[in-house]
């Protein structure tokens, strides 16, 4: 994909660039859960620091971006508005980051999160500490 033409050459934006600034991006959103490939592919693809690019699909033409993102959104939190937030902070980041102009943001809520579900999410990522008894 070109983007830009310099004197010394072109600069090409890969799809998984754009993937990982849009899955940061909705992970700064109050009320997003997790990201998601699809439901049954989901249950084990937590949304970590580490792998953004989770239950994000982009299309990319010319220098317009089309992004499909599957999202889980905590209990309490409107659907609505949570949603409006991810397109708005992908849209931003996209834009500001790499110049490409986004069409679309599909948010697809796939499921509510509710408190017991996060801390149980929370438990298995703690490690077991030695406590040493007297």
């Amino acid at each position: 994909m070109d983007n830009d033409k310099f004197e010394f050459g072109q600069v090409k934006i890969s799809d998984d660039v754009v993937i990982i600034i849009a899955g940061i991006a909705a992970s700064q959103v109050k009320g997003v859960n997790t990201t998601r490939t699809g439901v049954a592919d989901g249950i084990t693809n937590l949304f970590s620091k580490n792998n953004y690019a989770k239950g994000i699909k982009v299309e990319i033409n010319e220098d317009t971006v089309v992004l499909d993102i599957f999202i889980n959104v905590e209990y309490g939190y409107r659907i609505n508005q949570v949603a409006k937030e991810v397109q708005l902070a992908i849209k931003k980041e996209i834009e500001t980051m790499t110049d490409l102009q986004v069409a679309a943001v599909n948010v697809h809520v796939l499921n509510i999160v509710q408190d017991k579900e996060k801390d149980k999410d929370r438990d298995k990522e703690k490690e077991p500490v030695d406590i040493a008894l007297e």
